[in-house]
């Protein structure tokens, strides 16, 4: 029995894989405070209940979250007390078990590469879209992670062929500019849209001002289309996946499914292209079952 924990700023969901390959528990708690204290004993608790529910828990589990990783910046917006932290360390100390860290976008990946749109792949690409951009690259079933644990940052990487006006103004929370989570990320979306309109909205209002004809709205999402589009061929290039996937609350849109591969032409160093742009699973417990994912490997 694996078990994965996924904190997803206010909220840790829980998951637990069996060795036949189901999911088999889940569940989830509130976090009260932003405070390592707290983080601790909501973890200690879920563990514990997975391990009274299932007594044969395996001793190492693995854990998705947006920051506490050493040596890397945390998100501004999110939870204050992982920006600084060794979160693996603190986790590992406090439930007296091995730990392995995993972006949300890793998570993603390796739950689709078993359960979802790449399981039938040899190469498939994921990019969480959500408050910030993540990603991640498995081959078959296995999650590449890197020398770093860090292969799916592309949150961090420029935008691919911008236009000048893309180029100004666009410091991102990792120190420096033009990054594809200022592009790409809901804040980034709906920061477009009050720029033009200086009003407000946020992803569910754009959408649907977009489906009522508003054309700032319109224009903006036409805009995102081909951002998106960009980045994907850029993957394309860089990889040659099977299958893009597209999970966060950002790739809840449909238009990306038939819109973002009409971009690709003019940016793919081929003419017949055979990758396919998917939507990821929207379950909640997602993120929690891609890292009870991770547990499983024996070099956690």
């Amino acid at each position: 029995m694996y078990l994965g924990l996924s904190i997803e700023n206010s909220i840790i969901n829980a998951a637990i894989l069996n060795d036949g390959g189901d999911f088999v528990w889940h569940d989830s708690h509130s976090l009260d405070h932003d405070k390592m204290s707290n983080l601790l004993e909501i973890c200690g608790s879920l563990v514990a209940t997975a391990a009274k529910v299932h007594p044969d828990l395996s001793q190492s589990i693995a854990v998705s979250a947006q920051g506490g990783f050493i040596g890397q910046p945390s998100p501004p917006d999110g939870l204050k007390c992982l920006a600084g932290t060794d979160l693996k360390a603190n986790l590992q100390a406090s439930l007296g078990r091995a730990v392995a860290l995993a972006s949300p976008g890793q998570a993603l990946a390796l739950y689709e590469s078993r359960f979802g749109a790449a399981k039938d792949s040899a190469v498939a690409c994921t990019l969480y879209l959500d408050n910030h951009v993540f990603g991640g690259v498995t081959f078959g079933q296995k999650l590449w992670r890197g020398a770093n644990r860090i292969v799916g940052a592309w949150g961090h990487t420029p935008l691919a062929w911008p236009v000048p006006h893309e180029l100004d103004g666009r410091d991102c929370w990792c120190g420096r500019s033009g990054c594809l989570d200022c592009f790409l990320s809901l804040g980034g979306l709906e920061a477009e849209y009050h720029n033009i309109s200086q009003t407000r909205l946020d992803i569910k209002a754009i959408a649907a001002a977009a489906d009522a004809s508003d054309l700032v709205a319109s224009s903006v999402l036409q805009v995102l289309d081909d951002r998106i589009g960009r980045t994907t061929a850029m993957i394309i290039n860089m990889f040659d996946p099977d299958v893009i996937i597209l999970g966060g609350r950002l790739a809840g849109l449909d238009r990306f499914y038939q819109n973002v591969p009409r971009k690709w032409p003019g940016y793919l160093l081929v003419e017949r292209n055979e990758t396919k742009l998917q939507k990821a699973n929207q379950d909640e417990f997602t993120l929690a079952k891609g890292t009870a994912c991770l547990a499983t490997d024996p070099a956690i």
